[in-house]
């Protein structure tokens, strides 16, 4: 996967680039007419290429590991969630309480929470790796 990116900072031998986010359709939101708003994201990455603020850069990435961490930063929350919610019913159905159906939903959301300290902790270790799954290539 390649794009382009916009060098916004340059610190300790890291730069911060903002990255065009492309939407689902390709990018061709003029033509729809659906008026959606696709953010930019920024992305801190080594700067081996001696990139300056203000440069444009070719970013380059592993497709299959960024579906890895997409599947990663989305599912572990959600497989919470769900295992959350089934836990609560079944645990608040043996207990013979009432109102199980929304309190399960609030356990979900704990566990999902939990989840999103899973996605943390995972990201950190990622971090220290350095295994440049994303990396700058060049300037344009």
């Amino acid at each position: 996967m390649e794009q382009v990116g916009f060098v916004r900072k340059i610190s300790n031998g890291k730069a911060e680039v903002e990255v065009r986010r492309v939407s689902g359709w390709g990018g061709g939101c003029k033509s729809c007419g659906g008026s959606c708003d696709t953010p930019n994201h920024v992305v801190i990455l080594p700067n081996h290429i001696n990139a300056k603020v203000g440069d444009l850069v070719e970013i380059r990435g592993e497709t299959k590991n960024i579906l890895k961490y997409t599947m990663i930063v989305y599912m572990i929350p959600f497989a919470m969630l769900i295992l959350g919610i089934l836990i609560g019913m079944n645990t608040l159905k043996l207990r013979e309480i009432n109102n199980y159906e929304p309190l399960s939903f609030f356990i979900g959301l704990i566990f999902m929470a939990f989840g999103y300290f899973i996605v943390k902790v995972i990201d950190k270790r990622i971090e220290k790796k350095d295994d440049n799954t994303i990396t700058m290539t060049k300037i344009i």
